[in-house]
Parts: structure tokens; C-alpha cells; sequence
């Protein structure tokens, strides 16, 4: 674009400017079209990765798409077949639900690998959410709300308990969590950092509503409705909405979001969509437009998309409930799923081949959503590092004979050719460690708030590269959903908190992996159930032989050790228990500072080693002391991943704490919901292009006057 700026400057001035002044007029023609208008000033700055993840059900898979391409780049195996997979992207973070299982996995987008699990309930009671970096678990059965770390899904503070159970909770884009129980009281909650909690900032009864009530979030506030009793209400948007419209009864499907002016949901029994726009409901009869049941509405470019279930279609209507334009037909043989992500529209249908991509137009083309020519990733498994080919053998050399001729000289030899390295040598392989074997789960103890227990596994085959260690991962229906550690051993110790039902009669998923130098391993698992209460723990293994029967003759003295003997290896430096929760609580100190809080368990207090805290995402530490309680760290925008990083005595090793998230948003007051400008320029003011045309003609018009009058000076000298 610049050159055909500068190519036109030429034919304004004539000639006669140098290279120099063409550069400078350049530069003040940009800057002048930036003050006289905002058509040159506004670049794009709404700047996100363009790759959109769309769910593929029967293969329990999420797939990675190229909208500009229109074909898939990655595909993530997350869970098995005939998955109900719900994709949660945002902020940069990736969480999925499997609602078969209740399984929830957040996938590092960095390394495609998960980067932790937990266990939700099965269904639909569980739900994710995700706003300013922070994931929020949902648990509408149990009316707890969890604030889990985005990166190892382990809760972060005590829940949010209702008292009883939610009938729905969403969060807006301000980040304020609404909540409605099913007795119809609505909640507004904010998390505090400082206090590692979540605060209630109000609580209002809803006449009316009850356990059918849905919420549709918006930039700020939430609109409440309960179609079964008519009851419509906006909350905290500003301009706040109560009214009522005629019974819908059957199940209700909400927008997962949508601006406050224009809110839809279908009620798929009744064949009606709702439109609330302002202090108006609209019930729109889709099915005299060939919708019989109505699936979850989206709104996009002002208009409602509604897929059709069991028709391969979407119907398009408009704020006042008329039809927006074509339907948009579907392949496949499954319930379409409409996703926005990136300005754009995907319509996809989970388990087909193509998709249909809508753009900022209402253009629709067609893209592919599944290739088998793509390979499928495992998220558990980090790929095999590649070994490089050795170079070819040297051809012998040749010398000039005596006679002019060449002679071939042989490398000498000291022997018998070498074999190839051991793989247990310095040459070490690039297979990766098998599964350790026989994973198991002991009780030793328990209590009413946890439980104690031992796992043990077989050691893994290290298929010619030692093992450096063990990671276990216990996972089950207590809080936090997730506890972990590493060992270089055969068992662990884990403590589990009890909740719920879990220490009577719930069960523990367990899965342990080794690693060596060429990576991770597939897991070895197992599952126990609790038993119940009264049941006594084995006794622990005494690690005491009997004492030997007394001898009645006397024994010689043993024979002095060679003097060649080596004395024995001292004892491996100890380091603290890996994945401990060191980093208890985040306090704002300034714009781009923090101070965290500490809190290190007893053996990462009397650690006898060094330890740091560690910015991982920005990759800089402090020196702690290891029985430290606090320390001021910096921060960068984006996630903050810190950990508290203990080193052996003698340099070893080391292990690193749970990680404590801790995300940065540049609230800049020139920000806007789309585009950022500084605060240090000027505010572009509301003008379109045709005033940075102004600002062109205008900045010509000066360049012009200045030639003319450096003519005229020219001509009388």
C-alpha cells in the first residue's frame, strides 16, 4: 500500500522531490490522514490465532480448523467413541467436557497436550466456563460453582456453595458470574483475588422463576427466563427488563451468549423460538417455516441462526421474527452445531466430513472438518523426539602412486569392527518407557475430612532408556476433582479430601507414567472404590527382619574389603513432594506487580536445598527462601504460570510446586470491545474513510502550496 502512496505522491509533486523528501512526505500524508480521519489510524488489532475447534462426537475427538484454508490442521483425541463433547475457547485456553463421561480436560494450545483433567457428574448438570483467563466449573446438581486453575484444572480458593441445587450459570464478558437456584434467587458473584474467594455482590427472588429458568449472558448483566411460567427479567444491564410473555412449557435452550437488544432461545417442543428485544418478547411459530424442532439459537450479524434438529438445516430469522434470508443446508446425518468464533460462523455437524463456514457478509462456503489422511494426536503423549541420520561412511582416500596413478588407502583399523552401541550406553534410544504395570490402591488411613492412600505399580520396561521417574494422577468426585505427585519409586502416597459422598462410596480413577530421556509413556491405570466407614486399613509393611536365632560357636572375624573396594554412594539429595499447593492467594501491588502469597508445606519449608519462584510463561525467577510466606513478583499481559521450584542440595534435580495462574487484562480506558487504541495518541474520533481521504487531499493541497512557492522563490533569485 505504501508504494502506491508514495507512486501517487510523485505524480502530485512532479520530479523534481528527492528520494528523502518523498520518504517525509510519506510519513506526514500517513500522519495527517490519522489526525483529519480514522480510516488510516484504524488497523486491525482484533488479533486472534484464526484456528476455530469444532467437536467430532462419534470419535470422541476435537478437530482444529483453518477457516481460511477451509480445511482441519489438528486433530486431538480427548475422549472415546460416541462422545457429548462441549468446547469451551477463549482467552487463549481450550477446556473440553465430555458430558458422557463427565470428564473435563484443558489442552495446552502451546504443546496440544493436557495439561490437566478433573471428574465432573455425568450429563448435563456439569458446565464450564471461562472469562479474564479464570475456568470456572459448574456443578448445577450440587449448586457449587469451582474456580479451577486454567492450567491443571485444580481448584484455586473454596467453592461457591447455593445451598441447593442451580438451575443455570453463566458468566458476562465483565466477568461477573450469574447464578439462579432452583427456588428462583439470582446471584451475582465476582472472584477476589486477595482473598483467594468468591464474593456476592447482590441476590435478588425472582417471582416466577424455577428449575427450568436458563440465563443468557451479554457484555454486561444477564437476561433470566423461565418460559414455563412466562417470566422474562434483564439483570445489570442497564437498562433492566421485567415482564412477562405467554407459557412455553417443555425444556428451554438459551444463547450461550448474545448482545442485550436482541436475546434468543428455543423451546424445541413447542416448535417456537423467543426473541426478547427490549421491554418486547417475540414468539416465533419456526415451524410453519419448515423447523419442527428448534435447537439452540446463535446470534450473529444481527440476525438469529437456528438450527433445525433432524433437518440439516438453519433457518435465519431477523429482531422482529420474520425470515432473515436462505436456510443453510447441512451434510451429515447428525443435529447441527453453530459456533462463533473469530467474526465468523461455523456450522458444523459432528461426525460429517464438511462444514458450512458463514463470514462477516453472510457469505457461506463449504469446509472440511474431517480428513483420515490426518493423523490423530494423542493429548496424553508428547510426540517421539526424531533421530537424526547418520552421515554416509567416508570413501577411502586416494594418494598418487609413485607411477602417476592413484593408490587406495584403507582407514586403519585396531580390530574387529565395533558393534553398534548399547542401548543402555551413552547412546541412549528414543523409545519411550511401556505403562507401568499393576497400578493398585491401598487405604492407610482416613479421617473425617480425608483420606490417606498408597499407590503402587510394577516398574515400567524402559526399552533401552532408563527411567527417570513417575507421575501419578488420582482423580474422582472429591474437591478439586485431582491430586497428583511424582516419585522415582514404585508407589506413592496420596491424600484425598473428602466431599460428598466420595469417602463413604466413591471411586478413584488412578493412572501412573513413566519418563525417560525420550519422553512420557503411555499410563498405567487402575480403579478403586472406597469401601465403607469401619473398615480398618492393613497394617503398613514392617520393614524390620526378625532377629536371627542366638549362635553358640563364635564366628570369625570378617575378612578385611580389597583395598580396590569403592566406598558406597551417599543418598540421593531429597527434594519436597512435586505438585504440592505452595502459592495460596495472588494480591494486586500495582498495574503489572503482584504479591504472592505462600504457604509450603512442611516438607517444602524445611527443604534443605535452594528454591525460586518461577515465571514459566515469561521464563524469569526470584530466590526464595523455602520456608518464604510471601514475595513480590512482576507480570506481563496474558497468563502468568508461577511456581514455587525446589532444587537438590547437590543440584540433582528438581521439582516444582502446583501452578498458580495469574492473568493480566491491559484495561486501557481508550479500549472498546474490538479494538484497542493507546492512551498515549489521541482517541480517534467516530469518522469513516472518507475523511482520511480528506485528510489526503488536504495534506496534497499543503505539499502543493509549498512547491509554488519555492517556484516563485527559485524564479526571482
Amino acid at each position: 500500500m505504501r508504494r502506491h502512496v508514495a507512486s501517487g505522491l510523485r505524480r502530485i509533486f512532479g520530479r523534481r522531490g528527492s528520494a528523502s523528501f518523498g520518504a517525509a512526505a510519506l510519513g506526514v500524508v500517513l500522519l495527517a490522514g490519522a489526525a483529519l480521519g480514522s480510516g488510516l489510524a484504524r488497523t486491525a488489532v482484533d488479533v486472534t490465532d484464526g484456528l476455530t475447534w469444532l467437536p467430532d462426537n462419534p470419535r470422541g475427538e476435537v478437530v482444529q480448523v483453518n477457516p481460511g484454508s477451509g480445511r482441519p490442521e489438528t486433530r486431538l483425541q480427548v475422549s472415546g467413541g460416541d462422545a457429548q463433547l462441549d468446547i469451551t475457547q477463549k482467552d487463549g485456553l481450550l477446556v473440553v467436557l465430555d458430558r458422557r463421561t463427565g470428564q473435563i480436560t484443558s489442552i495446552d494450545l502451546a504443546t496440544l497436550l493436557a495439561s490437566g483433567r478433573r471428574s465432573g457428574t455425568p450429563g448435563a448438570t456439569s458446565k464450564v466456563l471461562v472469562s479474564d483467563g479464570r475456568v470456572y466449573i459448574v456443578d448445577r446438581a450440587v449448586g457449587a460453582i469451582h474456580n479451577a486453575d486454567p492450567t491443571t484444572l485444580v481448584d484455586v480458593g473454596p467453592p461457591w456453595q447455593a445451598g441447593g441445587p442451580l438451575a443455570d450459570a453463566v458468566v458476562d464478558d465483565k466477568g461477573v458470574l450469574w447464578a439462579v437456584d432452583q427456588d428462583g434467587t439470582l446471584h451475582a458473584l465476582t472472584w477476589s483475588d486477595p482473598d483467594s474467594r468468591f464474593v456476592e455482590q447482590s441476590s435478588r427472588r425472582i417471582t416466577g422463576a424455577g428449575p427450568h429458568t436458563v440465563l443468557v449472558p451479554h457484555h454486561n448483566g444477564v437476561t433470566l427466563l423461565d418460559l414455563g411460567s412466562g417470566v422474562v427479567v434483564q439483570e445489570g444491564t442497564g437498562q433492566d427488563v421485567n415482564t412477562t410473555t405467554l407459557q412455553l412449557p417443555g425444556d428451554v435452550l438459551g444463547a450461550r451468549t448474545s448482545p442485550a437488544a436482541l436475546v434468543p432461545a428455543a423451546v424445541p417442543d413447542s416448535a417456537t423460538v423467543v426473541i426478547v428485544t427490549g421491554d418486547r418478547v417475540i414468539q416465533v411459530d419456526v415451524g410453519a417455516l419448515g423447523c419442527a424442532k428448534p435447537g439452540r439459537p446463535v446470534v450473529f450479524r444481527d440476525k438469529v441462526y437456528v438450527p433445525c434438529l433432524g433437518e440439516n438445516r438453519v433457518v435465519l430469522i431477523d429482531r422482529s421474527g420474520q425470515r432473515a434470508g436462505p436456510d443453510v443446508r447441512t451434510s451429515g446425518s447428525g443435529d447441527p452445531e453453530l459456533t462463533v468464533d473469530g467474526g465468523q460462523l461455523f456450522i458444523n455437524t459432528p461426525g460429517g466430513d464438511q462444514g458450512v463456514l458463514v463470514d462477516a457478509d453472510g457469505n457461506t462456503s463449504q469446509i472440511t472438518v474431517r480428513s483420515p489422511d490426518l493423523p490423530v494426536v494423542n493429548p496424553d503423549r508428547p510426540p517421539s523426539p526424531t533421530v537424526p541420520v547418520p552421515p554416509p561412511p567416508r570413501p577411502p582416500r586416494q594418494q598418487p602412486d609413485s607411477g602417476g596413478g592413484t593408490t587406495s588407502v584403507a582407514q586403519p583399523t585396531t580390530g574387529p569392527s565395533s558393534p553398534p552401541p548399547s542401548s543402555s550406553g551413552p547412546g541412549l534410544t528414543n523409545q519411550l518407557p511401556s505403562a507401568p504395570p499393576g497400578v493398585t490402591v491401598a487405604l492407610q488411613g482416613r479421617t473425617t475430612a480425608e483420606l490417606t492412600l498408597t499407590v503402587s505399580w510394577g516398574a515400567a520396561a524402559d526399552n533401552g532408556n532408563r527411567v527417570t521417574g513417575y507421575s501419578v494422577v488420582a482423580s474422582g468426585g472429591f474437591p478439586g476433582g485431582s491430586r497428583s505427585t511424582q516419585t522415582t519409586g514404585t508407589s506413592a502416597q496420596l491424600t484425598v479430601p473428602c466431599g460428598g459422598s466420595f469417602c463413604s462410596s466413591g471411586r478413584l480413577d488412578v493412572s501412573v507414567t513413566a519418563a525417560n530421556n525420550a519422553g512420557t509413556g503411555p499410563p498405567g491405570t487402575g480403579s478403586w472404590t472406597v469401601p465403607p466407614q469401619g473398615t480398618t486399613p492393613p497394617p503398613p509393611p514392617s520393614s524390620s527382619q526378625p532377629p536371627p536365632p542366638p549362635s553358640t560357636t563364635q564366628q570369625p572375624p570378617p575378612p578385611p574389603p580389597p583395598s580396590s573396594t569403592t566406598p558406597p554412594p551417599p543418598p540421593p539429595a531429597t527434594v519436597p513432594t512435586a505438585g504440592s499447593v505452595v502459592i495460596t492467594g495472588v494480591a494486586n501491588t500495582g498495574a503489572y506487580s503482584r504479591k504472592l502469597a505462600l504457604t509450603p508445606p512442611s516438607d517444602w519449608a524445611t527443604h534443605n536445598g535452594s528454591c525460586e519462584v518461577v515465571n514459566k510463561t515469561f521464563a524469569y525467577q526470584y530466590s526464595i527462601a523455602c520456608s518464604a510466606t510471601s514475595v513480590d513478583v512482576d507480570v506481563d499481559v496474558g497468563v502468568n504460570q508461577f511456581v514455587v521450584r525446589a532444587h537438590a542440595r547437590d543440584g540433582s534435580r528438581s521439582v516444582d510446586s502446583a501452578v498458580r495462574s495469574v492473568r493480566v487484562i491491559d484495561r486501557d480506558p481508550m479500549c472498546g470491545k474490538v479494538q484497542c487504541f493507546r492512551s498515549d495518541v489521541p482517541a480517534p474520533s467516530p469518522v469513516g474513510p472518507a475523511d482520511a481521504g480528506l485528510g489526503l487531499l488536504a495534506a496534497a493541497a499543503l505539499f502543493g502550496i509549498r512547491d509554488r512557492w519555492r517556484s516563485k522563490g527559485n524564479s526571482t533569485t
